[in-house]
């Protein structure tokens, strides 16, 4: 408790100072940040100044008894979108909710994955927040996409893999293909399908399916799941590999994602705003009012930092690598994350003032021991203060804009001008991390026994459930989700290359040594 007041008063200095400068350029700096646990289902609320504001627990439908790894939020944190299970039968079902009340719910047909297990945010909802969008792939073969009334609590469309316009479009019907949404936005859904096994380096295909006409239309813009959307533009940036600018694709294994690009859903143009030739981006995140961009790099021969970089391609400058930073969200001064470097055995939240400095920022929050909640939503809690004030710069552009179906090319071609920033200038992270965790959902993983050992998979997450299926050395399998903690493990749910699901743990002892029996593929 002392620990806790300790760093509620510091950073409640900093916030105070954070706040006499924001607030003599007009901008409102106070924001909120929710964090779910799903373990319990609970979703606890903080505040700027690093108060419990609220806490509930997610309202579950009879039967049912297991809570996702993820839960969408709606446009400002509310409402709510998951998919619960019975942990038996595995059957599902997904729920909408105001806090702890449930809104409308929809019982789902077996299934393998659904979209909110490869992205889980404000983009499955409609724009006014009475629409909600789920995909999801069908044990044995077949996927699906549904529009889920909040209003009404019926299901307004869907589209199936088996519809006659699905087949004429050219789509394959391959098992394990998970249609994954991108966006929702009037009468139009967007979405990736993913084949799972393969969401880290396969081609990732998108459409557009017009609800009210069921037209499917091939979409050019979503090529990558590794991305970030500014609610109040509307603008997404996705990491993305381009040859048309500088880059190093022989010196990476699989390939490259040399540059970052932004989607202008008004005007309908994707391009490259920034390059890093000799290191691939990934998990990119407005900050900042969606003033600056925040980026993971990693150079062919293992330099990881997190770089911040302006709109129109200029580097700011890179993070401390002492942390590592699980979930971010931007706020309007910065962003906040989540760590367990802070309170070694808790999970705590961290805010970063970017506009006084960048450095590994103030705790504001720490969790109970043993649990790790996971950062659903952050934002601030004035959205007309920020929009009065922000007077954004222009993107830079790198190439030629890709666009949308049916949108009106307004941005100039770009081939032949100039660069507005060149790549060459922006310069390569110089700092390194030792490690990076990359197991997490819809990552394919490769299982690490000894001495002919297998390794369990049980029903659920503990060493009292039943094994279901024993896997050996090499075994491939595909991260359902996870992490859950119970009797000393690690456990992550996984599927095999046969179709069985269960839940594995990622390290076991050897001999007085740890070994690792879950690898990133």
């Amino acid at each position: 408790m002392q620990r806790r007041l300790q760093c509620g008063l510091l950073a409640l200095v900093v916030l105070l100072l954070g706040w006499f400068s924001s607030h003599a350029q007009g901008i409102d700096t106070s924001w909120e940040a929710h964090l779910y646990n799903p373990v319990s289902g609970s979703v606890e609320v903080i505040n700027s100044s690093g108060q419990v504001s609220d806490t509930f627990t997610l309202p579950m439908l009879p039967a049912f008894d297991h809570y996702p790894a993820h839960v969408a939020s709606g446009h400002g944190g509310s409402p709510l979108a998951y998919v619960a299970y019975n942990s038996i039968t595995y059957q599902g079902a997904v729920i909408i909710s105001q806090r702890d009340r449930i809104v409308t719910s929809a019982a789902l047909p077996l299934t393998i994955a659904t979209s909110t297990e490869f992205v889980a945010d404000e983009s499955a909802f409609n724009d006014d927040n009475t629409r909600f969008a789920l995909g999801y792939s069908l044990d044995g073969g077949g996927w699906a996409v549904i529009v889920v009334n909040l209003i009404t609590g019926g299901i307004d469309y869907t589209i199936r893999s088996d519809m006659p316009q699905v087949s004429t479009s050219g789509i394959p019907n391959t098992a394990g293909l998970t249609p994954v949404i991108r966006q929702f936005s009037l009468q139009t859904v967007s979405f990736n399908l993913i084949l799972s096994g393969t969401e880290a380096n396969s081609a990732l295909k998108a459409y557009d399916w017009k609800i009210d006409s069921n037209d499917l239309i091939p979409n050019p813009v979503y090529t990558s799941l590794d991305s970030d959307r500014l609610n109040i533009t509307d603008e997404v940036i996705m990491t993305a590999a381009d040859n048309r600018i500088e880059n190093q694709q022989a010196a990476f294994p699989f390939s490259q994602a040399n540059s970052l690009q932004v989607y202008e859903i008004l005007t309908g143009a994707r391009f490259p705003f920034f390059n890093l030739p000799n290191a691939t981006l990934q998990t990119p995140r407005f900050i900042q009012n969606g003033e600056r961009i925040l980026v993971d790099t990693a150079t062919a021969d293992g330099r990881y930092a997190w770089m911040v970089v302006e709109r129109n391609g200029a580097v700011v400058g890179t993070l401390p690598t002492a942390v590592t930073l699980n979930e971010i969200k931007g706020v309007a001064d910065g962003f906040v994350y989540t760590t367990d470097s802070f309170a070694p055995g808790a999970r705590t939240l961290v805010y970063v003032d970017t506009r006084a400095a960048l450095n590994a920022g103030v705790p504001i929050w720490t969790g109970n021991a043993g649990e790790q909640p996971l950062l659903i939503w952050a934002g601030s809690t004035s959205i007309s203060a920020q929009l009065a004030a922000i007077s954004y710069v222009a993107w830079a552009q790198l190439a030629a804009p890709i666009y949308a179906p049916g949108s009106i090319p307004v941005i100039a071609p770009a081939p032949d001008q100039p660069l507005l920033v060149n790549p060459v200038a922006v310069g390569t992270p110089e700092t390194t991390r030792s490690s990076i965790t990359t197991l997490g959902e819809g990552v394919a993983a490769l299982v690490h026994t000894t001495n002919g050992n297998q390794l369990n998979v049980r029903a659920g997450a503990g060493t009292n459930y039943q094994i279901v299926a024993k896997l050996g050395d090499g075994a491939r399998v595909t991260i359902l989700e996870g992490p859950n903690t119970a009797d000393g493990f690690t456990w992550w749910r996984v599927r095999t290359n046969s179709g069985i699901a269960g839940w594995v743990v990622d390290s076991v002892d050897d001999d007085g040594k740890r070994l690792q029996t879950l690898l990133p593929a």
